[in-house]
């Protein structure tokens, strides 16, 4: 009967893997577009212009840097559930603090937040790489990665709803509770996916200096000297920058330069989300079948300079179906590269070192988010237009995309791990 019991057990494992990673990415990325989609009805009630939510979504991406760099040290010393539940509690605070909204609460909140947005990548690669089988591994973190995009539309859609029914702050409070009560609940999920810890943490017992270096300086330092995860790097850090440009300021630019309703502009938001979950699981069939994935990525960079240049250059007069599908088509290349640059890098990467690269290409990934917030938000203020800001970073990837094809001509895919 046990050994019964274990084979179910084994069975049911790879799917609350993905059912848990999944949950945890999905809440994550929610927590995120809250302050992008609440913004609008914020910022004038602390007496802030709108475009200053860029510097909070960089402030959460300094820190989503930090502590995903740091993940697989954490992942070693106390488990992947555990570390999850973490990044949870931490989007819960970033909630409360959002709340209060005094300038040190804010701050705090992106730090939070930052955590909380940081950690899911690294420990889902860890329970993944463990239970999710070998030949289905590419569609589980497809799957896995489509959190990000239904996270973003919930928000889109849950934020304004409240808000018709209760001020902002209580809005903030309604969310978190929520959160708090499945951070509590997803501790069953450690004994079910025996998830093992080591002893104590690698790095050891030295001084802070040691510290840094073996957990943050070298898992960074190891990607960014094999030419294929460095390429894939900073790549990342110009798509992300786009992406986060993207999201966080759509809202912000139909309302306020289009006059769209904050209802309509909200759920043009959630539907470019609804759009990406199958862009990106179709990517990575595309780039399994059809194309290889560092090509796939250049490509996309160029479709994705299209959408946001067309994105910038829609007059406020333009009808909101035009929108619509200019919108969409933003979703289905800027905010839908993400599971194939995922796939390009676990070719480059042994199995061991997975949650560590995943981290440190994570800390380049989100570079280019904290960035893109912060630069973004500076140029608006300097022309006084969304709309202009948005033609301009265009340029960006359509500059990396070419690139990345042009490396496809020099060097071919590795088969495994990084000298």
């Amino acid at each position: 009967m046990s050994a019964l019991t274990a084979a179910m057990g084994a069975a049911r494992a790879p799917r609350l893997a993905l059912s848990v990673t999944l949950l945890v990415q999905t809440l994550a990325a929610v927590t995120l577009s809250v302050p992008s989609v609440i913004a609008p009805v914020m910022a004038p009630a602390l007496g802030l212009p709108a475009q200053n939510v860029g510097w909070l979504i960089s402030g959460i991406y300094l820190m989503a840097m930090l502590s995903g760099l740091n993940g697989g040290a954490l992942v070693q010393c106390h488990g992947a559930i555990r570390l999850s539940q973490w990044a949870l509690l931490g989007c819960t605070l970033g909630l409360v603090l959002l709340a209060i909204g005094h300038p040190l609460a804010l701050l705090g909140a992106a730090l939070a937040i930052g955590v909380g947005y940081g950690l899911p990548n690294p420990t889902a690669a860890d329970i993944l790489s463990r239970h999710a089988p070998p030949d289905r591994r590419g569609l589980f973190f497809s799957i896995k990665q489509t959190g990000v995009p239904l996270g973003v539309a919930f928000g889109g859609l849950i934020v304004p709803a409240l808000l018709g029914l209760a001020d902002w702050r209580t809005t903030l409070l309604v969310m978190a509770a929520p959160l708090l009560c499945i951070t509590v609940a997803l501790g069953a999920a450690r004994g079910a996916l025996q998830v093992t810890t080591d002893a104590a943490p690698r790095s050891g017992g030295g001084s802070i200096a040691e510290v840094l270096r073996t957990r943050l300086i070298v898992p960074l330092r190891d990607v960014l000297v094999f030419a294929p995860t460095r390429r894939l790097a900073l790549v990342s850090l110009v798509y992300a920058f786009t992406q986060v440009s993207f999201l966080t300021f759509l809202v912000s630019l139909l309302k306020l330069e289009h006059g769209h309703p904050l209802a309509l502009a909200a759920g043009l938001l959630s539907a470019s989300q609804a759009v990406s979950v199958v862009a990106r699981i179709g990517w990575g069939h595309v780039s399994d079948r059809w194309l290889d994935p560092t090509i796939l990525m250049g490509v996309l960079g160029l479709l994705m300079a299209c959408g946001i240049a067309l994105l910038g250059l829609l007059p406020p007069s333009t009808p909101w179906p035009a929108t619509l599908l200019v919108t969409m088509f933003c979703a289905a290349t800027v905010v839908s590269w993400n599971g194939v640059f995922y796939a390009d890098l676990v070719r480059h990467v042994p199995p061991s070192a997975v949650a560590q690269a995943t981290g440190a290409t994570q800390f380049m990934t989100f570079l280019g988010g904290m960035t893109g917030g912060g630069v973004f938000a500076w140029l608006v203020g300097r022309t006084g237009s969304f709309a202009s800001v948005y033609a301009a970073v265009a340029v960006l990837p359509a500059i990396a995309g070419v690139l990345m094809l042009l490396s496809t001509r020099r060097t071919q895919p590795s088969n495994g791990t990084p000298t």
